[in-house]
């Protein structure tokens, strides 16, 4: 299949369907190939792109985009956007006359930029097939719409997990974290007899919790959306259980009533002072509890959302190529992008390697688990095994979730989930109002 190399790798249309169809993505064979001779390495010399970011360790950014331009002898003109406003932000720079050539995104936005042409479907540039079918299965859908087109690469991938204090478990009698939901009730309910008044932290805000609706329902087997984007939770019966458990969380003092309102920083306080028992969030959110030395940071170890009784949500985001660029430029923009959300031109992950060792981030590859320089670089007191088995085993990505109209449902979901947890909805009312948001939002957007 790699005899006759194109920048694929792939020597006709008939071996990249074969490929393809084997990954479960042959809609991408609906683009035609770009040859070598399109894009060679001449092509990607001498340029100067434009990228944007936004401002999580900036000089980690600073010096990958050196260490690239230094290999490739391009120029990189680096722009930061606050996390908060980055939205607008981008797409004001997308629509105005400066328009980035490579961007970072958030994956509900991703198809959408596609759609309005302010980002480029990367169908056909070199080994962009190759990216996408050495992903984790679970991952592809983010990248790849259901049309076929590759939207984007990875920033990051991530998964939610529970970062826990082994003794404060141990001392209310479990020999494991929790299995199920109830079992995570009652393992709080326990562990608040014992003293610590609220258990359970996560980060619950209003512009958040969108995410945690998906960690629970699949904790709870429920599946959000069918494959065209339907929501089909509010008919699962498991639905209304996973909604009651959630709001006797809070209702019983299982979490603290300012969990609304609290940022990630707070949680990571509480855990590593011993203030409470559980954290769910992101995986990397470990190295935090352990790095601030908390008096009770050395006691406190990571597991899965609900251990062997469930999934949880994988997430991540994006980078995207801009829909304007083109010529030689683009060609320095995409092997500036394979670089940074796939491999560099020696075949390494050196990107996600350092962001390995300063983040604690992962990638949607099996080889990036596997990487020995991946392996040196996680921090030590994380069982990465544990997290590639996650990712490979126990989790899911929700596809709808990257769909144009999606911004738009996740906007209203932080309301709904806020009224049910203050006791001003209940289960199967929060239920309706969740499909009904789910429906508003796509028939905003014109679907």
């Amino acid at each position: 299949m790699e005899s006759s190399e194109t920048g694929s790798g792939l020597n006709s249309n008939l071996d990249r369907r074969s490929l393809l169809t084997a990954m479960g993505v042959a809609g991408l064979t609906t683009a035609p190939l770009i040859s070598s001779s399109m894009m060679s390495s001449a092509d990607a010399a001498g340029q100067t792109i434009n990228f944007t970011a936004w401002e999580y360790q900036p000089d980690t950014i600073k010096s990958l985009v050196k260490s690239w331009s230094g290999k490739t002898g391009n120029k990189v003109n680096i722009s930061f956007i606050p996390n908060v406003g980055y939205t607008a932000g981008i797409q004001a720079r997308q629509r105005g006359g400066k328009p980035a050539d490579v961007f970072y995104n958030f994956a509900y936005n991703s198809q959408k930029f596609v759609n309005q042409k302010w980002a480029a479907d990367l169908r056909g540039l070199p080994g962009a097939d190759k990216m996408v079918a050495e992903m984790f299965p679970s991952a592809r859908s983010r990248f790849v719409a259901e049309n076929g087109a590759i939207v984007s690469a990875p920033y990051f991938s991530a998964v939610h997990m529970l970062q826990y204090n082994k003794k404060m478990v141990a001392a209310a009698g479990f020999s494991s974290t929790p299995n199920s939901l109830q079992e995570t009730y009652d393992q709080c309910k326990k562990i608040k007899a014992n003293g610590v008044a609220s258990p359970y932290v996560a980060y619950w805000v209003k512009d958040f919790v969108e995410e945690y609706l998906h960690v629970y329902l699949l904790a709870g087997g429920v599946k959000p959306f069918d494959n065209k984007g339907d929501p089909i939770f509010m008919d699962d019966p498991k639905t209304l259980e996973v909604l009651e458990w959630w709001q006797a969380m809070y209702k019983d003092g299982m979490t603290p009533k300012s969990v609304l309102t609290d940022d990630p920083g707070k949680h990571t306080t509480s855990i590593a002072n011993g203030d409470a028992a559980f954290y769910a969030l992101h995986h990397y959110f470990l190295r935090d509890i352990v790095e601030s030395k908390g008096s009770a940071s050395a006691d406190i170890a990571q597991a899965k959302i609900v251990g062997t009784g469930g999934k949880t949500l994988q997430m991540g985001e994006v980078i995207q190529m801009g829909g304007k660029v083109s010529g030689k430029k683009k060609a320095a923009a995409w092997d500036f992008m394979k670089t940074y959300g796939y491999k560099d031109s020696k075949g390494e992950f050196s990107t996600f390697q350092k962001w390995a060792a300063s983040g604690a981030l992962c990638a949607p590859y099996p080889g990036f688990f596997k990487d020995p320089k991946v392996i040196a670089a996680f921090p030590k007191y994380m069982d990465l095994s544990l997290i590639q088995d996650t990712f490979q085993n126990s989790s899911d990505i929700v596809p709808a979730r990257t769909l144009p109209w999606y911004q738009g449902f996740q906007a209203q979901c932080g309301t709904v989930i806020h009224d049910l947890l203050l006791g001003n909805s209940n289960p199967r009312a929060t239920a309706n109002a969740l499909a009904i948001a789910c429906k508003t939002a796509k028939s905003g957007s014109g679907l």
